[in-house]
């Protein structure tokens, strides 16, 4: 019987209208969860996948020792793709030149993702390879036929074999990003390493296994290998690791939609929160009614709650389904703009979202249902009847536990969850405290108005406690969407400022001393934006305060020389240079730069300062071609790495290094079509490197790019979560508006008092909560800023304004709107309303 009663009871509260909002609020929440998470997870890996070309692979597998069998033998179980991948240093003879290069030694299936590009000539338009160098070929780098003056078809030595070079490599999705350490690379079979003779016990050698594969059986495979990893000899890498600009670029997009996607959630739930205890509130008088036709509590309870999970059932399928339509549709769009596939996602979004739904509804309504069935039947006669007050606390520890576990569920970070739910709750405190303070300012201010802005003040101040609670809604809706998009907006800005279209796509290095006028002038005549041009001497640190710092050691070498102290240093020669004035893209950020001071003095960057402890003041020595010398630490700098352009660890005063022999490197831009032209240009400077940042480049903006539309979309969900949080907060508050038109209208308030006094007050319960948002706003976007994406801290003046008129026009149209019904019923329509 109470199941029947109950279905009636869902199908006459949905054809009143009276469930709108908490079923809009389900399904947005189920909507947003899904289509966030399934698009989330699908955009994810197809940055990774389209990402994981600079790596050649899935996951990288690298040793300084030959890999044990066993492990390849363990990856091939799993189903996942292999492929070798030898690299080292050797010379190569031709001509009568000898040139210092990377020896690339492949096997059959590399790359396993992106593309290997060849030519007939240097630095022409590559295609992409159809396979590897036949057996007695090798394919090299463009810059190599400069330096040992060769041409298609001739031969170089290499160590006891000699290649015939067959194709000009023009691009190799694993090149990497750094531009010192990179000579030009010779690929060859893997096979034909052996007969070269090169690899000896003792060679400086890292061996490669390239992995590509599903997720799944990655993570399978990397659960059996880390236990089995040496630190000292081996590495698992993905294109996530490290300090690349594109790592820097995934990281921090994927930090955003995480970001973004938590507050929207928590926005739905907010949602839910608010429509679930304004339903609750509108049954009172049926409960009473249904008590003195003589229903039990457990018969009532059974009846709401089968109503509310048939509501929930309902709006969590509808919210499925639109998710799926959402993000199915989004998907194609960006596909489409992007012009790639985007991989199918898995089970996990379904179940989050059903769950994130079916937790919202069931915990949301707890303390409000408890209310609900604690109703006395006296309330047929004394309206004013309510039950449950005693344990109010329910409802805020219900409500917080409930916000909390669904950022867990979603985010799966406890620590994130955990900050962002203080903050919150501080942010809470603090907001509902200034609210009162403007809410009794913004009275006294209307007292000395007219009538109509008196009557909206009084009607603040008589809801007051009501009206904070609104005002914090309203606020933390509003400071969530401008944070939303300023953030947006800043990311894209920041990014855009990295890699401008001008940006410099190729870098020239190993450029003689007597060259560098000869290369400015060729860069003026051709019309070619260059940076500066920096000497570089190569160096090592080996002291610091007087304490030794070791070179790389093997783990081995290590314990055959176990007297051998001190501490870890770089590990490798550093390219160091020097300059009189501080460099584009470096910031000092303790000490002070030289000036004219002529004394030997370095100024170190702060990554390389904080890895060894350095502090100003500090002495470094070091050794640059035998020599050694210590000069004093006078400055520490922050260089941003991520704009591809030149940057050192260790810069010096001219007085220090201008003695030592240097090469010189520069970055420049050519346009796309001028590419052709490059041979010709840098046959003057035949000793020249130059590395072509173009593939990064367009990596990295096609990363941006679809970034930008992810971010798009989740902003356009934020923004409908925060709307339906302001729809459902003017919402509750109707009923108590509607018992005041009845006095007002019976004391002969006419309607347009009436509908100038509602539109003021929402104008200034808008305002008020705009200013606060605007607040809260910038105080987050300062800490997320630095804290969270490592941007620089930017105050939003323009925000101060436009929050607060936002937020008036927003919040006083929605409350025009939904009061506007009730304005124009007259009294008698009202009094019926409310009985």
């Amino acid at each position: 019987m109470w199941h029947k009663i109950s279905f009636r009871l869902l199908k006459q509260e949905l054809k009143r209208g009276e469930l709108t909002v908490m079923a809009l609020a389900i399904i947005l929440s189920v909507t947003a969860v899904l289509s966030l998470s399934l698009f989330s997870e699908r955009l994810q890996s197809g940055l990774l996948e389209r990402s994981s070309e600079f790596l050649a692979a899935d996951r990288v597998l690298s040793s300084r020792r030959d890999i044990p069998t066993q492990w390849i033998e363990q990856a091939q179980q799993e189903n996942l793709e292999t492929a070798w991948r030898v690299v080292f240093n050797s010379m190569a003879f031709a001509n009568e030149r000898l040139q210092l290069i990377d020896i690339k030694a492949v096997s059959d299936g590399y790359p396993l993702r992106g593309e290997l590009k060849i030519a007939d000539k240097p630095y022409a338009e590559g295609e992409v390879a159809d396979g590897l160098p036949g057996p007695g070929e090798a394919w090299v780098a463009g810059a190599l036929f400069q330096s040992l003056q060769i041409d298609l078809g001739d031969s170089i030595e290499v160590g006891n074999s000699e290649f015939k070079v067959t194709k000009v490599v023009t691009y190799e999705p694993d090149v990497g990003f750094s531009v010192f350490t990179d000579s030009p690379n010779v690929i060859i079979r893997y096979s034909q390493l052996g007969q070269t003779g090169l690899i000896q016990p003792g060679s400086r050698v890292r061996y490669n296994v390239l992995m590509a594969g599903s997720q799944d059986a990655l993570q399978r495979y990397e659960d059996w290998l880390l236990p089995r990893l040496n630190e000292d000899t081996h590495s698992w890498r993905s294109i996530e690791d490290g300090e690349s600009p594109l790592a820097r670029s995934l990281n921090r997009a994927e930090r955003f939609m995480m970001l973004a996607s938590l507050l929207g959630v928590v926005l739905a739930a907010t949602a839910v929160a608010v429509a679930a205890q304004r339903y609750c509130q509108r049954n009172y008088d049926v409960v009473a009614i249904f008590k003195t036709l003589g229903a039990s509590r457990q018969q009532i309870r059974r009846i709401f709650i089968t109503h509310l999970l048939l509501l929930t059932a309902m709006s969590v399928a509808i919210g499925m389904l639109l998710g799926w339509i959402i993000q199915t549709v989004v998907i194609d769009w960006v596909a489409q703009q992007l012009d790639a596939s985007l991989p199918t996602a898995s089970v996990k979004p379904y179940l989050l979202a059903a769950a994130t739904g079916v937790i919202s509804a069931v915990m949301f309504t707890l303390y409000p249902l408890f209310r609900l069935v604690s109703i006395p039947p006296l309330r047929v006669l004394h309206r004013q009847l309510v039950g449950g007050q005693a344990i109010r606390w329910l409802q805020w520890l219900l409500t917080g536990g409930t916000i909390y576990g669904l950022l867990v569920l979603y985010s799966q970070q406890w620590w994130l969850s955990t900050a962002l739910f203080a903050g919150g709750v501080f942010a809470a405190a603090v907001l509902l405290g200034i609210g009162r303070l403007l809410i009794g300012a913004s009275r006294k201010a209307g007292m000395q108005a007219g009538s109509a802005w008196r009557l909206a003040m009084a009607g603040l101040q008589r809801r007051a406690a009501a009206n904070s609670v609104q005002m914090l809604a309203f606020s933390t809706a509003i400071m969530l969407l401008l944070l939303v998009t300023v953030l947006r907006n800043d990311l894209l800005a920041d990014w855009q400022r990295q890699l401008p279209k001008d940006a410099p796509n190729y870098f020239a290095l190993n450029i003689a001393e007597e060259k560098v006028p000869e290369l400015k002038a060729m860069f003026e005549r051709e019309d070619i934006t260059s940076t500066d041009q920096y000497p570089i001497v190569p160096g090592r640190v080996t002291q610091h305060n007087g304490e030794d710092l070791l070179a790389e050691v093997t783990k081995e070498e290590r314990e055959q020389d176990a007297e051998q102290e001190g501490r870890e240093g770089f590990g490798r020669e550093l390219s160091m240079t020097w300059r009189d004035t501080v460099p584009p893209n470096n910031e000092i950020v303790e000490g002070s730069w030289w000036g004219d001071d002529a004394e030997p003095q370095v100024s170190v960057e702060k990554i390389a300062a904080e890895r060894l402890d350095i502090q100003v003041g500090d002495t470094l020595t070091f050794n640059i071609g035998g020599e050694e010398f210590s000069v004093p630490v006078t400055s520490l700098r922050e260089a941003d790495w991520s704009t591809l352009q030149p940057n050192f660890y260790m810069i010096f005063n001219t007085n220090t290094l201008q003695d030592f022999p240097a090469t010189y490197i520069t970055s420049f831009h050519l346009d796309e079509e001028r590419k052709d032209e490059l041979y010709e240009l840098f046959k003057p400077f035949p000793e020249a490197s130059l590395i072509d940042l173009d593939a990064i480049i367009d990596q990295i903006r096609e990363v941006i790019s679809q970034v930008s539309l992810a971010i798009l979309f989740v902003l356009v969900l934020v923004i409908v979560a925060g709307s339906l949080v302001l729809v459902a907060q003017v919402q509750a508050s109707m009923e108590e508006r509607q018992k005041e038109l009845v006095i007002l209208r019976t004391l002969g308030a006419p309607g347009k008092l009436l509908s100038r006094s509602i539109t003021y007050e929402f104008l200034v319960l808008g305002a008020i909560s705009g200013l606060i948002a605007t607040i809260a706003m910038d105080i987050a976007l300062l800490i997320l800023q630095t804290q969270v994406f490592n941007m620089d801290a930017t105050w939003h003046w323009r925000l101060w304004l436009i929050g607060p008129v936002t937020g008036a026009l927003t919040v006083g149209l929605l409350g025009r709107l939904s009061c506007a019904r009730l304005i124009r019923r007259n009294t008698a329509q009202l009094i019926r309303k409310l009985a």
